[in-house]
């Protein structure tokens, strides 16, 4: 990187106008024109002038790119979109749809974000709040002349305009609330200094300083935090910490809201360091997180491929070092597919030290060995840390690239975390949805019964990602064998569905039954028996004792067993002998039995007179 001397004297006082241009302009090509939004891990920065990508600081992937028709010389988050100032309006592009959502009808030198409404700042100090519709509901002029900078507070009820100087407005009332005190240069970078909004930090070109505001109004700065070179850009966390990046390296400030501190030096400085030499830091933002105030999101790389990494400022015990070296080796693109054309960035290990010789520090951990400390169970609950889906994500990428089966498994066994799954997907590049998806289709031919684990990562991924899969041309006899399974369980399944109708209605009714009883009181009838069996009658037929003979097996005997056919009638008459009255059958018998005797008597008579 070329420097150019500029003496700090000259700068302060104006010096000559042709070398405070050379200066600005060195210093505005170092300058990357980004933004964070810390709910979604999205950076949005500006590739070629006027092209924005969208990167997920987590895994490195491009969420969404769009060229609009001018430069861009603005970013600001709103939601989960973000709004690009350029040269014929402003634009807000959503990364979701991909597509531009509104467009303002605004000259403007700088945007800003809060809630619903989007601020616009002109080239003459004039401020104009837009609705979500695209409609200008308010207007204030400030009257700052040549304004660069705009910062709107959380409520959007105050607005800073910052030029060569800065002031606070009331948005509402169009008042002006606080003048600060002004810079040599125009102001480059602004954001609030506080978590209660009640200071602001500004930095410009030459001043090798970051100068911290009471926004009540006060002619000389709160803080001055000096640093080794020019300002490239700034940011401040919840409890007045700033940080600021200046040739390269990460300044950091601690505690800058109490006051007092006229030429503080840095408390920590981070230097990244690679084989060839220093790896220039573009952008910093600190961590928003209750109780990791500590950490830093350190943007270094290119706008084409940026890469972002989270870096402690702190030990565990709190206490900071003057000097912070983290070594980066970067590694080679790999080629993941080649139907894709997908690549993956990644960079191994790294050693921390403070000043003097690097002191070599314990290996990192790989994935496998975080999801195992994790213990990751199968039914998707942990005890202790909870994997988020950032972490997650990051596995996923790792065993599909390096086809390791074991570790893959770990990360489908967390489909009962609904809201995880849905995360992890979402995150997941779009190069790994389709080999997600082989796999996916693998375990589910293979092994049916686990269609409960696998199901909740096929639908998500399909739902989230159906765009991208449509667009491939050789989706459909991939996805043929998936789709086939599928209709085969549903064949059977609509069966299913009917039997389960019948069965739910059979107990229904029997639920109403049951009711009905117990609202009449009639709750004996359920305790009678059905059937009663008797030990002592089994008993007695096992012995031999046999029942006796029917009256229809006693009528159909031959006429050779007529002795025994007298018994059989003796039998029948004592049986019928129990009984108040004979039957009326039994006696028409025994009367034709009679005179068909008297008939054989007189036959036998005739015969003998005959004779």
């Amino acid at each position: 990187m070329v420097k150019k001397t500029v003496s700090r004297r000259k700068s302060q006082i104006g010096g000559t106008q042709a070398a405070t241009r050379t200066h600005s302009g060195e210093a505005a090509s170092e300058r990357w024109i980004a933004a964070v939004n810390d709910a979604s891990g999205l950076l949005a920065v500006v590739r070629g002038g006027s092209s924005v990508r969208i990167v997920d600081v987590h895994t490195g992937a491009v969420r969404g790119e769009h060229a609009f028709a001018g430069a861009v010389t603005a970013l600001a988050w709103g939601g989960q979109s973000v709004a690009a100032a350029h040269g014929s309006g402003v634009s807000v592009y959503s990364p979701a749809r991909n597509a531009v959502v509104a467009t303002l009808a605004a000259a403007a030198v700088d945007v800003a974000c809060a809630g619903d409404s989007v601020f616009t700042l002109d080239g003459a100090g004039a401020v104009q709040q837009w609705d979500a519709a695209g409609s200008c509901v308010r207007r204030v002029a400030t009257g700052v002349a040549n304004a660069q900078k705009l910062l709107v507070s959380r409520d959007a009820a105050r607005v800073v305009v910052a030029s060569h100087r800065a002031e606070v407005w009331d948005v509402e009332r169009a008042a002006r609330v606080a003048a600060l005190g002004g810079h040599a240069a125009p102001v480059h970078a602004l954001c609030w200094a506080a978590g209660d909004e009640s200071a602001v930090a500004t930095a410009a070109a030459g001043d090798r300083c970051v100068l911290v505001w009471d926004v009540a109004g006060a002619a000389e700065p709160r803080a001055v935090l000096s640093a080794d070179a020019d300002i490239q850009c700034i940011d401040a966390g919840v409890d007045g910490s700033v940080v600021a990046v200046a040739d390269g390296s990460v300044c950091a400030w601690f505690a800058t809201v109490a006051g007092g501190s006229a030429g503080r030096a840095p408390d920590t400085v981070v230097r990244v360091v690679g084989a060839a030499g220093a790896l220039p830091v573009r952008g910093v933002r600190l961590s928003r997180v209750a109780g990791d105030e500590a950490r830093a999101l350190v943007v270094r790389g290119s706008p084409m491929a940026p890469l972002c990494e989270a870096v402690a400022l702190a030990d565990r015990d709190g206490r900071f070092d003057a000097l912070v070296e983290l070594r980066r080796e970067p590694a080679p693109l790999v080629k993941l597919a080649k139907d894709i054309g997908a690549h993956a960035y990644s960079e191994d290990g790294a050693t921390v030290g403070a000043a003097g010789p690097p002191v070599p520090e314990p290996a990192t951990p790989s994935l496998a060995d975080r999801m195992g400390q994790l213990s990751v169970a199968a039914d998707g609950a942990q005890d202790g840390a909870r994997l988020p889906a950032g972490t997650l994500v990051r596995v996923l990428v790792q065993s599909l690239h390096t086809a390791d089966q074991k570790l893959l498994d770990s990360v489908l066994d967390n489909a009962a975390r609904a809201l995880v799954v849905r995360d992890t997907v979402l995150q997941l590049p779009p190069a790994y949805v389709l080999p997600l998806l082989q796999q996916l289709m693998a375990r589910f031919h293979a092994a049916p019964a686990r269609a409960s684990r696998l199901l909740p990562w096929i639908r998500s991924t399909l739902a989230m990602h159906s765009a991208y899969l449509v667009s491939i041309p050789s989706l459909v006899p991939q996805l043929a064998g998936f789709c086939h399974a599928i209709d085969g369980r549903l064949e059977s399944h609509a069966k299913l569905l009917r039997l389960g109708g019948r069965l739910e209605l059979a107990a229904a009714n029997f639920k109403a039954a049951d009711a009905r009883r117990m609202d009449t009181g009639d709750a004996s009838a359920d305790m009678l028996p059905i059937n009663v069996y008797r030990e002592e009658e089994d008993e007695e037929e096992e012995e031999g004792t046999e029942p006796p003979t029917p009256a229809w097996q006693a009528e159909e005997s031959t006429d050779d067993e007529s002795d025994g056919m007298g018994s059989d009638v003796a039998d029948e008459d004592d049986q019928w002998s129990d009984n108040e009255s004979e039957p009326e059958d039994t006696k028409d018998i025994e009367a034709s039995s009679s005179g068909d005797d008297d008939d054989s008597e007189m036959e036998s008579n005739d015969s003998d007179n005959d004779l």
